[in-house]
C-alpha cells in the first residue's frame, strides 16, 4: 500500500520532468533558430563599419561578443512561444496528452511546467536586458571609439597631402604614433586665413564622438585678416588643439541612450523629466491665468470706455494684444518627446522579457489543437505568431512616438492581446471538449 502511494506521489513529478525535457529540446532548437537570425541581422548592421574602418579581427569578435546581450534578449522570448507550441503539439500529435488524462492527469497540470519554465524564459531575457545590455554597451562604445581613433588615425598618413572639412594638411616623416613637420592651412570665407605649422602631432577623438581632434605641439600661427592682405598676425604656443567634423559621427559614442540604460536609470530620468514637464506645466496654467485676468481688464476697459475719447485707441490696442496673448498662452502645451521615449524604453525593459511567459500561456493550449506533423506545425505556427507580434510591437512603439498614446499601452498592448488570445483559445478547447462528450 505504502508503495502504490509513492508511486502515485512521484508520477506527477517524473511527468513534469519529461515535460521539462522536452520543454528544453524544442526551446533548444528554437533558440538556434533566432539567436542566428538576429545575430545575422547584428552581424550586417556592424558590417560596414567594420569593413570601412579595416577593423583588425581581436576587435570584431569583441564587438560582436558586446551586442550578444541584446540578441540574447530578444531571441528568448520568441524561442519559449516556438519551445512551447512545438512540445505542445508533438505531445498531442503522439497521443500522449491522451495517455495523461486517461491516468488522472488534467491539462491544467500538464500547463505548470510550460508556465514555470516560460516564466524562466523572462527573467533570463529580463536579465539579459537590463544587466548585461548596460555593460556591454559601455564595453562597445570603447572598443568602437579605439576602432574609430585608429580608422582616422590612418588618415593622418606621413608624407601626405590631405584635404579635411576646411582645413588642408601637408605631414612629415612619422616618429612612433605622432606625425613630425605638419602644416595646416585654413581657408574660410567667414574668417581669417590661417597657416599653422606644428613640430609634430597626433589625432584623437572627441568624446562626442562628432569630431576628430589634431593635437599639435611647438606651433607656429600665421592669420591673414579680412581686412586686407597687409594686416596678419603671428602668434606662437606650446600646444593647440584643432577640431574637424568626421565624415561618419560615432552614433551613441557620447553617451548612453534610454535602450542601453538598465531599468533603474530609466525610472530615475523619468521621474526627472516628468517633474520637469509638470514645472512647465504649473508655469503654463500660471501663464494662463495671468492672461486671462489680462484680458477680462482690457475687455472692463473697453466696455467703460465710450467711443471718441482720447484713449479710446490706446485701450483697444491693449485688448487686441491681450487677446492675442491669451490665445498663445491656451494652445501653448509643454511637451516632452523624449519623455515618452524614456517612458516607452522604460515599459519596453519589461514587456520584451514578460512576452515569453505570456507566450508560453498561449501556447499551451494552441499547440493541443494540432493532429499533424507534431514539433514542425508547431514551429510553423511560432514563426507566424512571431512575426505578428512584432509587428504589433513596432506598431505600438511607432504609436508611442509619433502620438499621445500612453507608453504603458503601446508597449504592453501585444502581451495583452497575447494573453486574450490564450483565454480564448481556453474557452473554445473547453466547449469543444463538451460538445464531444
Amino acid at each position: 500500500m505504502a508503495r502504490r502511494m509513492h508511486s502515485a506521489r512521484a508520477f506527477p513529478l517524473t511527468m513534469q520532468f519529461y515535460i521539462v525535457r522536452e520543454f528544453c529540446l524544442s526551446f533548444a532548437i528554437s533558440f538556434l533558430f533566432f539567436f542566428v537570425v538576429f545575430f545575422i541581422n547584428q552581424i550586417l548592421l556592424l558590417a560596414e563599419d567594420i569593413l570601412s574602418k579595416s577593423a583588425p579581427l581581436d576587435q570584431t569578435l569583441l564587438l560582436l561578443l558586446y551586442s550578444l546581450p541584446s540578441v540574447i534578449a530578444i531571441a528568448f522570448p520568441f524561442s519559449a512561444l516556438a519551445g512551447a507550441l512545438m512540445t505542445s503539439a508533438r505531445l498531442n500529435t503522439d497521443n500522449e496528452i491522451l495517455a495523461f488524462s486517461a491516468a488522472g492527469i488534467s491539462p491544467a497540470a500538464l500547463y505548470v511546467p510550460f508556465l514555470v519554465m516560460g516564466l524562466l524564459a523572462s527573467c533570463i531575457s529580463f536579465a539579459a536586458n537590463d544587466y548585461f545590455l548596460p555593460r556591454s554597451s559601455v564595453a562597445f562604445r570603447k572598443i568602437y571609439g579605439e576602432l574609430v581613433a585608429r580608422s582616422a588615425s590612418i588618415e593622418l598618413t606621413p608624407y601626405s597631402v590631405k584635404r579635411y572639412s576646411q582645413a588642408v594638411v601637408v605631414t612629415g616623416a612619422k616618429d612612433g604614433s605622432k606625425i613630425e613637420n605638419v602644416l595646416l592651412f585654413e581657408t574660410d570665407a567667414k574668417s581669417d586665413d590661417k597657416v599653422i605649422a606644428a613640430g609634430n602631432a597626433s589625432i584623437t577623438i572627441d568624446p562626442s564622438g562628432n569630431d576628430a581632434v589634431i593635437e599639435m605641439n611647438n606651433i607656429v600661427e600665421h592669420s591673414v585678416s579680412m581686412e586686407g592682405q597687409d594686416k596678419f598676425s603671428i602668434s606662437k604656443a606650446d600646444t593647440m588643439l584643432y577640431r574637424f567634423a568626421l565624415k561618419d559621427p560615432v552614433v551613441g559614442f557620447a553617451g548612453t541612450s534610454p535602450s542601453e540604460m538598465t531599468s533603474k536609470a530609466l525610472l530615475e530620468n523619468v521621474r526627472r523629466k516628468r517633474s520637469t514637464l509638470e514645472a512647465r506645466w504649473r508655469d503654463a496654467a500660471r501663464q494662463f491665468s495671468d492672461a486671462r485676468a489680462r484680458l477680462v481688464a482690457s475687455y472692463g476697459d473697453a466696455a467703460l470706455t465710450p467711443p471718441g475719447a482720447a484713449d479710446s485707441k490706446e485701450i483697444d490696442q491693449r485688448l487686441q494684444r491681450s487677446i492675442a496673448a491669451f490665445r498663445q498662452t491656451d494652445t501653448a502645451i509643454p511637451s516632452d518627446r523624449s519623455l515618452q521615449i524614456y517612458e516607452l524604453e522604460y515599459n519596453k525593459k519589461f514587456a520584451i522579457p514578460a512576452a515569453g511567459f505570456f507566450f508560453t500561456l498561449l501556447a499551451f493550449p494552441l499547440g493541443l489543437g494540432t493532429k499533424r506533423a507534431g514539433r514542425t506545425a508547431g514551429f510553423g505556427l511560432a514563426l507566424l505568431l512571431s512575426t505578428f507580434y512584432w509587428a504589433l510591437l513596432f506598431a505600438g512603439q511607432s504609436a508611442g512616438i509619433r502620438s499621445s498614446i500612453s507608453p504603458g499601452l503601446a508597449m504592453w498592448a501585444p502581451n495583452g492581446l497575447v494573453f486574450l488570445s490564450a483565454i480564448g483559445v481556453w474557452i473554445a478547447r473547453r466547449k469543444s471538449g463538451r460538445r464531444s462528450v
